[in-house]
């Protein structure tokens, strides 16, 4: 596997390697170059070059390049979900989906190209004629988290290139070959040299450098809140363009209108998916007082029949979580709970588990308290806290009772109750009766701390390229 930096250079300068872990063995998934700063350095030149001619391309010569990479990505699917799977933990069938909607995120881009203007010019009285040029950044860096690896690093690619830009991209050292991977796609499907160019090292060794560098023009970045302040902080010295997405805290509120056994199946696969390792998974379960017993125990029979094991296994349902400082995070975050006098009904660590494999079983939780840590910070893994709530105003107030503003999802038939929760939920995207789709045609962000900037959707257009205004008076 390739590290593509100027003409897909197969080492870093230091010559040193990266061994990936399979999180359902403990064993070798693989190894990648251990980039640093020199190696950014080299990345950033090689991009800057490219720019020159890749920007003037014609936006419909960019696009036939991500028909290509999309086509090329959907005949390959299998191939590279297994690549996925191996370093990241998750099943094949999740594994393949994320692959699938990297494919549709860069046809949704190809098919924007036209989108992309290059500006417009209107007769202004009394001053002439203004011209209204529209450009690309320059080089672009990104950084991008495990979890969903190839269909975020397509989000960030898709909308860095099609609007002309370069790209600098840096993978989470946890799970880098995937992401290498789908660029080496692109370079089959006729991506130029330089255009993309992924870094594989550590925040410290690469990233650091990535986002302080001078002739990077901006920076996306994927992940924590106290990392996301740090690239904030070190961006602004350079007066680079910012889009942070930091994280949820996602709360899922049931009515009482709902069916209980409906909506405890529908939580146990959304909280589950990728074993809880998603920012806009529903993380806090609100269920109104009128069918929070039933619910919860559909909830604990579900549970029941739960099967988690190695994602290659067809049988499993949830994977392993991707390494031991995520399950250590997740056991804490259980503990806590367990000291704030929650109870804890089922789940957690099993002995019966592969002793080398990060496995975790789903837990279940009730009797969370109104002040518990839960509501200030992001639980990453399969953990359900069910919160009870009074009405549907209590259970909002919940809801917005906490740091993040990613997503949240309001279940109920009253449409009146639905559109009175849009409304007062505080995050960057509210889903009725359905959590977690995200179609690459709506942008993507969250308020608060949460972060800033939108992706996908057309707030692409305005994140990747600039206004220039020229008045001409003849």
């Amino acid at each position: 596997m390739q590290m593509m930096i100027a003409d897909q250079f197969t080492e870093s300068i230091s010559g040193e390697r990266t061994r990936i872990i399979n999180p359902a063995d403990g064993k070798p998934a693989g190894e990648v170059p251990k980039g640093g700063k020199e190696d950014v350095d080299r990345a950033v030149m090689a991009a800057g070059d490219a720019f020159r001619r890749w920007s003037v391309l014609p936006t419909s010569r960019r696009g036939m390049i991500f028909w290509q990479s999309a086509a090329l990505i959907r005949r390959e699917a299998d191939r590279l979900a297994l690549i996925l799977t191996t370093e990241q933990g998750k099943p094949l069938r999740e594994a393949k989906d994320e692959v699938l909607g990297a494919a549709a995120v860069f046809e949704y881009y190809a098919g924007s190209a036209s989108l992309v203007s290059a500006g417009y010019t209107d007769r202004l009285p009394r001053y002439g004629y203004g011209i209204i040029q529209r450009r690309p950044l320059g080089v672009c860096g990104a950084i991008i988290p495990w979890n969903m690896p190839v269909l975020i690093a397509a989000w960030k690619i898709g909308a860095a290139l099609i609007t002309g830009n370069t790209l600098v991209l840096k993978p989470s050292i946890n799970a880098p070959m995937a992401v290498l991977a789908v660029g080496e796609v692109m370079i089959r499907s006729g991506l130029p040299p330089g255009v993309l160019n992924i870094i594989t090292g550590n925040g410290r060794d690469a990233g650091d450098p990535l986002i302080a560098h001078p002739d990077v023009r901006k920076i996306s970045f994927t992940g924590g809140i106290e990392t996301g302040e740090h690239v904030a902080r070190v961006t602004a010295r350079t007066i680079k363009r910012l889009t942070l997405e930091l994280g949820g805290n996602d709360p899922m509120i049931i009515c009482s209108d709902m069916d209980p056994a409906m909506m405890a199946d529908a939580a146990l696969r959304l909280r589950l998916y990728n074993a809880g390792q998603i920012c806009t998974s529903p993380k806090r379960i609100i269920v109104e007082e009128g069918i929070y017993d039933t619910f919860t125990t559909h909830l604990e029979r579900l549970l029941r029949d739960v099967t988690v094991g190695d994602g290659t296994d067809p049988g499993s349902m949830m994977g392993p979580l991707n390494n031991a400082e995520v399950r250590r995070s997740v056991e804490d975050a259980v503990q806590t709970l367990r000291d704030e006098g929650a109870t804890i009904i089922r789940g957690g660590k099993n002995e019966e588990f592969p002793k080398n494999g990060f496995f975790y079983n789903p837990v279940l939780c009730t009797g969370v308290p109104e002040d518990s840590r839960i509501h200030a910070e992001e639980i990453f893994g399969p953990v359900l806290p069910i919160i009870r709530a009074d009405d549907l105003d209590d259970a909002i107030g919940i809801a917005n009772d906490t740091q993040y503003g990613l997503g949240a999802s309001i279940w109920t038939r009253d449409i009146s109750a639905a559109e009175r929760a849009s409304e007062a939920l505080e995050a960057g995207i509210i889903w009725v009766n359905q959590h977690m789709k995200l179609p690459p045609e709506v942008p993507f962000g969250g308020i608060k701390k949460s972060g800033f900037g939108r992706e996908n959707g057309l707030a692409f257009i305005d994140a990747y390229t600039e206004e220039k205004t020229i008045l001409i008076n003849r």
